[in-house]
C-alpha cells in the first residue's frame, strides 16, 4: 500500500448499480470517425469528483482522494504492514524520506512522538500527510543493525504517477503505460509522448494492463489526444437523472495520428475500460491482450465537515448501443493473447515508484505483438 493510494475497507455495503457499456466494435481499422459538428469552442468535461475505479465502491468511508487529485503534501514513501508494524515498502527517488536516509524495510514506530502501533493505514496516511514545507518527526527502527533513530523531515509536493515506461520502440512506435487516471494524466501523457513523437514515432501503443481506472475527466483528456475534435469521448448515465450526459473530445491541443494499439487484460477496469472501448468504437484502435474486468460503476467523492471523504453512487459509464462491459462482462480484445504464467503478475512492478528507468519490453509478448501490428500498418501506408 502507498501513502498516495486510497484505502478501502474490506467489507463495503453493496449498492444497487446501473450497468451499461460502450460499443464493442469488431472492425480492426486504425483511423478516426468523423468529428461532431456544430459544437461550441470547447466541450464540457466531467467534474473532478467523479470516479470509476475498481475498488472505489459506494459506501466506502474515509478514503484518500489524493490518488485522483494527483498531488499531495507528503514524504514520498509507500507503506505496508508487517504484523502491526508500519513498514516502508519503497521510497520515492529524491523525495523527503529518501533524502532523510529512510529506506525499504524501515519500521515507523512513532509519528510526532505518538506510537504508530494500533493505527490503521488511513490513520498513518493522515499523520504523514500535510502542507508542503511543514515538518514531521518520525522514529525509525532498522532491523539490520538493531538501530532506532529519529528523522526530522520537511514534507514536499508528491506527484502521483500515472504514466510510466514511455519510450520509442522499433524506431517508429511510441509506447506508454498508464497506471492510473488522475487530474494530470492527460497532460502527463502529452508530455511523455511529445519527445517520442519528435524522435520519429508514427504509431502508438497505449498499455492499460493493470490499470484499475480513476478520474472520469482523464478519459476525455487522454481520448482527446487520439480522437478528432468534438468526437464523443465518454457517456455517463447518472443514477438520479433521466438523461445521460455525453462528453466530447476537446477541440484544442495536438492530436496523435497513425496506427494505435491498446493493451488490456483482466486487471484493466473502470475508466481504463471506458477509454479502450471508446477508442475502438471510433475505429481508432485495435485492442490486444485479454478480456477486461467489467467495471462501470461511477462514484462521487463526498466531503464531510470533519475533512473525511466518502464515496456515494453516482451512476455508470453508459453505452451508445446497449452492449455492456460492466457487470463483469468486460471488453473482449480484437487480438487475444493469454499471458504466460507469472508474466502478467510481474508487469506492474517493472518500474519502482518515482523512478524513471525505462522498462525492458523485449520479452513482453503482448507489447511486441502490438509493435508488429503498428509496423505492419505503417508499411501498408508506406510511412
Amino acid at each position: 500500500m502507498s501513502d498516495g493510494s486510497p484505502i478501502f475497507p474490506a467489507t463495503v455495503k453493496q449498492a444497487t448499480t446501473i450497468l451499461a457499456a460502450l460499443l464493442l466494435a469488431t472492425a480492426n481499422v486504425l483511423h478516426g470517425a468523423p468529428a461532431r459538428v456544430n459544437v461550441g469552442p470547447d466541450t464540457e468535461e466531467p467534474p473532478d469528483d467523479l470516479i470509476c475505479e475498481m475498488g472505489a465502491e459506494p459506501g466506502a468511508e474515509s478514503v484518500d482522494p489524493s490518488r485522483w487529485s494527483g498531488r499531495f503534501g507528503g514524504i514520498g514513501i509507500q507503506i505496508g504492514f508487517n504484523g502491526d508494524a508500519v513498514t516502508v515498502d519503497e521510497t520515492m527517488k529524491d523525495g523527503p524520506a529518501e533524502k532523510a536516509g529512510m529506506r525499504k524495510g524501515d519500521q515507523i514506530t512513532h509519528i510526532n512522538d505518538e506510537t504508530a502501533a494500533g493505527l490503521n493505514v488511513n490513520d498513518v496516511v493522515r499523520r504523514l500527510r500535510g502542507e508542503p514545507g511543514s515538518t514531521l518527526k518520525l522514529t525509525i527502527f532498522r532491523a539490520t543493525g538493531n538501530q532506532t533513530r529519529e528523522c526530522r523531515l520537511q514534507r514536499g509536493l508528491v506527484k502521483v504517477e500515472s504514466v510510466r515506461d514511455a519510450q520509442l520502440l522499433a524506431g517508429k512506435v511510441g509506447y506508454a503505460r498508464l497506471i492510473s487516471f488522475n487530474r494530470y494524466t492527460g497532460s502527463d501523457l502529452r508530455a511523455a509522448l511529445a519527445p517520442i513523437e519528435r524522435a520519429g514515432a508514427r504509431a502508438w501503443v497505449l498499455d492499460l494492463r493493470h490499470n484499475r481506472g480513476g478520474l472520469l475527466r482523464a478519459v476525455r483528456d487522454v481520448a482527446s489526444q487520439f480522437l478528432e475534435p468534438a468526437q464523443p469521448a465518454l457517456v455517463l448515465r447518472p443514477a438520479q437523472a433521466e438523461e445521460q450526459q455525453q462528453f466530447f473530445a476537446s477541440r484544442y491541443g495536438p492530436r496523435l495520428s497513425g496506427p494505435l494499439c491498446v493493451l488490456i487484460n483482466l486487471n484493466t477496469a473502470g475508466t481504463a475500460e471506458a477509454l479502450a472501448a471508446v477508442l475502438r468504437w471510433h475505429r481508432r484502435a485495435i485492442l490486444i491482450g485479454a478480456k477486461t474486468c467489467g467495471h462501470s460503476d461511477v462514484v462521487r467523492l463526498v466531503a464531510a465537515p470533519d475533512g473525511t471523504v466518502s464515496l456515494a453512487l453516482h451512476g455508470d459509464i453508459a453505452s451508445m448501443d446497449g452492449k455492456r462491459f460492466g457487470g463483469g462482462e468486460g471488453l473482449v480484445p480484437d487480438t487475444e493473447m493469454v499471458a504466460a504464467p507469472g508474466e502478467d503478475a510481474a508487469a506492474p512492478q517493472r518500474v519502482l515508484p518515482g523512478r524513471r528507468e525505462a522498462a525492458d519490453l523485449a520479452n513482453d509478448r503482448v507489447v511486441q505483438r502490438a509493435v508488429a501490428v503498428c509496423v505492419e500498418q505503417l508499411d501498408r501506408r508506406k510511412q
